[in-house]
This record gives C-alpha cells, structure tokens and sequence, in this order.
C-alpha cells in the first residue's frame, strides 16, 4: 500500500543528490531541529478545556502522576546524547532518523521496519503512547503522525517536553529500560497522507473546500531561502509558520484554542476545510496536521510527505513564489 503511494521522479542534477544524502535534521533545514527553545512557563499552559481532542496532549502533572504504569510507553525522541545525560523516568529512546524510511528517505518508514522498531520498545495495540523531545513538540508530533498512520491512536504530546519537565524540577534519570518485545500490527492508514499526484491535481485545479498549508517560514514559502532545485511553494499554497502555534515564552507550550483557531481562520481554514499540509520534509507539516487535529478543524487532513524535498526537485511540478 505505501508503495502505491510514492511517485519516484528523476533526479534534478547534482543538487538533487546532494540533497538527499543530507540528514534528515539537516533536510528539514533548522525548523526541524527542535533547538529554537523549548516549552513554557507553567502560567503560559495552554487551555485543555477549549480543544477539541485534549487528550492528544499530555501535561506534565499528569505524566508525573502516571510514572511507573505498566499501560503507558513513555519515548523519548531527542538526540541520543540528550536521552543518554537524563530523560523522564521509564522513557525508551526512539531515533529521529527512524522516522522517514532508510531506503526511501523522502517517504515515511515503511511499516515492517517500523512495527519492527516500536515492538521492540514494548509497544503494542493496548499500549498508550507518551512521546516527548527538546519542547516544541515537532520530532514528537512526527512520530504522533506515524503512529497515527500506522494505526496507532492511542498516543500524546508531551505539553513543553523536556523542556518544561526539567524546568519544573520533575524526576530524571540515566537509567536505561528493558522493555519486553511486544506484537506491534501496522496497518497503514491512507485517508491521513498523500502522494505529489494528488497534491498537484489540488494545485492546478484550486477547490474552495480544500487549503494546501505551506508550514515552512515565510522566506522558504517565498523563494528567498531556497533548499531544494527550486524554491517557492506549491500553487496556491497558504503559509502558516508552524511555530506560530506554540507561545513566544519558553518553555514553549501550544497557545490556547481561541488563539489557534483564530490564526487558521486568517489563512482559510475552517472545520469544513480539508487540509493538506507540507513543509521540507514532512516533520513540520505534522506538528501543524496534529495542531489542527488538536483544535477540532479541518476534514480529511493529509501530510504530503514527500513535501518540497521532492516538489522544489521535481521538473513536473509548478512552482510560485
């Protein structure tokens, strides 16, 4: 099924390969470096009760309380070196790499390796998932997407992360986990991404229920920072930075529902709209999907995962800046 999904495109040159054999962090190009501070402060917490799906975040106080129970899998996707110096007691580590699939670096992790990796962390489908990083949310927000796709709902955000935990003065460790090897079942969920035919028939052929969201910054959307062949953003593509959704005070945490219901509705999006988001390589475009799920908008919601790492290095596909 994923297969049908991917469309290979010739490469674009030289820039195309070099592009490839980047990093992922590194393809993502800094938005997706979760270093642009993390978390917030205690009083900045957004309003659980105003979000349409809440229980998508999962609250410090809450995971302090819920330490130690055998139904949680608490991950940790930060870097390995940050994992190593301390994490949330009982955390398994999962890589950031083992997001997009080894073979095919644009596209997600196919489901036999992936239901591989998270089985041996002890996940299966009567597991609920708590997923954290540096604070901002957006390498756990991808894995959320992952999990979601694969068809693993059972999952959350940590509010702030690592950031707000550690602020807070919450226990830490070093101590590393066994998790007994858990039956982990992939089934691949085609109704939450799509593939560049499908986003280019949105394109050309502009439908007023439907909003293409661009997540990258604005000088990626306009073609001043270029990271691809090309830079600009899809046809009729909307921008919404993903960081808007999160406070400006750190430790950074996602701003009440009112603020980000009010923000998508300035570009468009209602909960009506069907939204398609993308952004370099997929992982700020699934902060910005979670983000809307979180809020109760949008219908049908996609990542184009492939996002501009594959349409800015296409020769068949337009571009505007």
């Amino acid at each position: 099924m994923l297969e049908s999904l991917r469309r290979r495109l010739p490469l674009a040159g030289l820039v195309f390969a070099l592009l490839l054999a980047l990093p992922l962090a590194a393809a993502c190009g800094g938005d997706d470096d979760d270093t642009n501070g993390a978390g917030s402060n205690g009083d900045a917490a957004a309003e659980p009760a105003g979000y349409a799906e809440p229980d998508l975040l999962a609250e410090t106080d809450w995971l302090a309380g819920k330490l130690g129970d055998p139904s949680l899998v608490i991950v940790d996707i930060r870097k390995k070196e940050a994992y190593e110096a301390g994490h949330i007691p009982g955390a398994v580590w999962y890589d950031q790499a083992a997001l997009k699939d080894p073979d095919e670096k644009l596209y997600v992790i196919r489901e036999s390796l992936f239901a591989e990796k998270v089985g041996a962390l002890g996940i299966d489908g009567t597991k609920e998932v708590v997923i954290y990083d540096d604070g901002t949310g957006l390498w756990a927000t991808r894995l959320w997407w992952v999990l979601d796709y694969y068809g693993h709902p059972k999952a959350r955000v940590v509010n702030g992360g690592w950031a707000k935990w550690e602020k807070e003065g919450r226990p830490v460790t070093k101590d590393v986990p066994n998790p007994t090897p858990a039956k982990f079942v992939a089934k691949p969920n085609p109704d939450v991404i799509c593939a560049l035919d499908y986003v280019k028939d949105k394109a050309t052929n502009p439908d007023p229920n439907v909003v293409i969201l661009d997540a990258r910054t604005q000088a990626e959307y306009t073609g001043a920072d270029v990271r691809a062949a090309r830079g600009g953003h899809i046809p009729n593509a909307v921008n919404l930075d993903w960081q808007a959704s999160l406070t400006e005070t750190d430790p950074k945490v996602w701003k009440s529902a009112d603020q980000l219901r009010a923000q998508f509705a300035k570009v468009g999006i209602t909960k009506d709209t069907q939204v398609i988001t993308y952004c370099q390589t997929g992982v700020r475009a699934a902060h910005s999907l979670f983000t809307l799920r979180l809020v109760g908008l949008g219908k049908g919601n996609k990542v184009y995962d492939g996002s501009w790492a594959e349409w800015g290095n296409s020769k068949e596909t337009p571009v505007q800046q």
